[in-house]
């Protein structure tokens, strides 16, 4: 089956003549399963003493593992008795053989550990053996887990977990049952392979003569070992002795208990009273017992941050100190410029011009460090958390108040890229690959030739322009072009069929019959509701709204899938930005909202589509609305209206000036 798959047959294609002719076969000799007979019984007295054995083998086919029960105090020809056989084929990756003989093991060890479980109520299994003709993995599994690469350390280290008590042993491949498990044999042969039923002739012999599988001598011979495990550390190669530490803080604190303590060991051991002090207790050159403070003071946290510093840069910065020391001149140019000098404490700090300014110490002459170093990047990350997590700029500022970190920017950098929750928030999504443009968006036809149509809404407008009118909800049917993402809008007063029919006849009397046009009937429809989904989705609404225009080819979009009218969605979202913006919180009569959304369907077709150049040789941009009419559409009229009415009250002192929706300058008044 598994070489069928990896044909790439279909599934009424004929098998190849070889695989063809082994299934013939095969089939052929299941008949000779009828003879086997598999006894059931294990013959054993209650509490008798039993051994659990386990032959593996692999093979570039498959593996399997057969396991045995073997009864101490019974006769010789009735002791062993076959409990079972596991097979698994081989992977279509391929994987060395010595993997192959490892997950053998695996599936014995699995084998083992679940008999064990099941027969431990009725037999007293009191010890384990497994065999393998694979000198590799015995020499695996009798190596801790962690020297070796992450397949076989993970797999040994469940062969562990499983049999913790198991005893190894090799077995060479002529004697292993498991071996015609992994190399495949026929039925026929099955059933007179005494080797599989009865075992090899070693589990019949003295447990004593079972040797265990030597340990290697030498784990850097082994396949699949870990280049660590192998190779030391140099010699040359300068560590700070506190690169286990991952914290600043903690680092100071752990070094001045260190250094108070050694401090006060001095002292006793001067005195010679006793070899360690009592607890909290110290005694003082004249022999008088003070009593240590708890807390750490500022003059052993300054000291123990000394010594910390010292370190670092004896690692680091020998050869630099060794020239200052002897007055000598500083051969690497870098740390030239910065004119390093060693201070009263031996610490080497930046020098500078700033020596008579009234700035802290520390500020004219911050401690120099390596940015290799390990005190660089616990100070990084100490400032990193104690700014919350801030960039590099603010991180730098004050690190330099008081160290100078060699190319600091590159330190910082990596702090940043470690920090777990830096990475988390500022991990941006991965923009899928995106699919080629459909065919009717960029073959060439006339505007709104193919359109997509969508809903947006609902909005609120007054019925009449007096004050108390009353107020209902409307909607704005928009039309996008493919081709040139020209834009039409339309007001629907309802999300009927028979509404939208007649806004469609409105669209198509200035524009056009377009020959295919593209709906979206799925959840995305902005205000979707039930009405608008029986316009959309029910048949009845398709149906009347195909049958209006014969000439008009519709295609709907499977649903859920915004993805399809992704044009018409930004088309909605451009129409409803610009509608929110001018109409606010005000409720226009038909007249004003009908002059608003003419006024920004102008402003849709006059974006550029092509980016504007700041040339002044170049045209100007391309348009939807040069596909229209020639030149953008927001070219306002010029207006000659008289002064605005006024209508006067009693006493001729109150007037109110009529609304109108554009003023003389061509803005709208709201």
């Amino acid at each position: 089956m598994q070489r069928t798959w990896c044909s790439g047959l279909t599934w009424d294609a004929p098998l190849p003549d070889d695989i063809h002719a082994e299934w013939a076969a095969f089939v052929a000799d299941l008949a000779s399963l009828l003879t086997i007979r598999v006894p059931r019984y294990v013959n054993t007295q209650q509490g008798s003493p039993c051994l659990l054995l386990g032959f593996c083998d692999a093979s570039q086919l498959g593996y399997a593992a057969v396991a045995y029960v073997r009864v101490i105090d019974a006769p010789p020809d009735k002791c062993i008795f076959l409990l079972g056989a596991k097979t698994k084929l081989a992977p279509v990756k391929t994987l060395t053989v010595p993997r192959l003989e490892l997950n053998a093991a695996v599936l014995l060890a699995r084998w083992l550990g679940r008999l064990r479980h099941i027969l431990a109520p009725q037999l007293n299994i009191i010890n384990t053996h497994a065999w393998s003709d694979s000198t590799i993995v015995l020499s695996w599994v009798t190596v801790p887990h962690d020297s070796f690469k992450t397949y076989v350390s993970n797999r040994v280290h469940q062969i562990h977990n499983l049999l913790p008590d198991c005893q190894w042993h090799q077995i060479e491949s002529a004697n292993n049952p498991a071996d015609c498990a992994s190399r495949g044999l026929m039925p026929s042969e099955l059933v007179h392979f005494s080797l599989y039923w009865h075992g090899p002739p070693v589990i019949y012999s003295d447990t004593s003569s079972w040797e265990p599988s030597p340990t290697p001598t030498n784990i850097c011979e082994l396949p699949e070992a870990r280049p660590v495990v192998c190779a030391g550390r140099a010699d040359d190669v300068p560590v700070e002795w506190f690169a286990s530490f991952s914290s600043f803080d903690r680092l100071i604190r752990v070094t001045a208990r260190v250094l108070r303590f050694i401090s006060h060991f001095r002292v006793f051991r001067k005195r010679n009273s006793c070899l360690f002090p009592p607890d909290n207790l110290s005694e003082s050159d004249d022999g008088r017992v003070l009593h240590l403070s708890v807390y750490l003071s500022k003059l052993e946290l300054d000291n123990a941050t000394r010594i910390i510093i010292l370190e670092s840069q004896r690692v680091h910065f020998a050869v630099l100190r060794r020239e200052l020391s002897h007055a000598a001149r500083v051969s690497l140019k870098s740390l030239a410029k910065l004119s390093p000098f060693i201070d009263t404490d031996t610490v080497i700090r930046v020098g500078g011009r700033l020596k008579h300014s009234l700035l802290n110490y520390n500020c004219k002459h911050p401690v120099l460090l390596a940015k290799n170093s390990h005190l660089a990047r616990l100070i990084g990350e100490r400032w990193h958390r104690l700014t919350c997590h801030s960039g590099p700029r603010v991180m730098a500022a004050l690190i330099l108040r008081q160290y100078w970190i060699v190319s600091i920017k590159s330190v910082l950098h990596k702090v940043l890229s470690r920090c777990n929750v830096c990475v988390r928030l500022n991990a941006r999504p991965v923009q899928p690959f995106m699919a080629d443009l459909p065919a009717s968006r960029v073959q060439q036809c006339r505007p709104f030739a193919r359109v997509g149509v969508d809903f947006a809404g609902p909005l609120q407008m007054r019925e009449l322009g007096l004050r108390k009118s009353r107020t209902v909800k409307i909607y704005v049917s928009v039309f996008v072009c493919f081709t040139v993402k020209a834009v039409h809008l339309e007001v629907v007063s309802d999300l009927s069929t028979n509404a939208f029919l007649a806004a469609f006849d409105r669209f198509v009397a200035r524009r056009g019959l377009p020959t295919d046009v593209f709906t979206d009937c799925g959840t995305n429809f902005i205000g979707a509701n039930k009405q608008l989904h029986a316009l959309v989705n029910s048949t009845d609404g398709q149906v009347a709204i195909a049958n209006a225009r014969t000439a008009c080819e519709w295609h709907f979009n499977p649903p859920s899938a915004p993805h399809f009218g992704g044009l018409w969605e930004a088309a909605v979202r451009s129409t409803k930005r610009l509608l929110t913006r001018v109409i606010g919180v005000h409720s226009f009569t038909y007249e004003e909202f009908t002059t608003v959304l003419t006024r920004i369907e102008a402003v849709l077709n006059s974006r550029p589509l092509t980016p504007a150049s700041t040339d002044p040789q170049d045209l100007e941009c391309l348009t939807p609305g040069h596909f229209l009419i020639g030149q953008p559409l927001l070219a306002v009229p010029p207006r000659s209206t008289p002064d605005a009415k006024r209508n006067v009250g009693i006493g001729g002192n109150c007037s109110t000036n009529v609304t109108r929706p554009f003023g003389d300058d061509g803005r709208l008044n709201i």
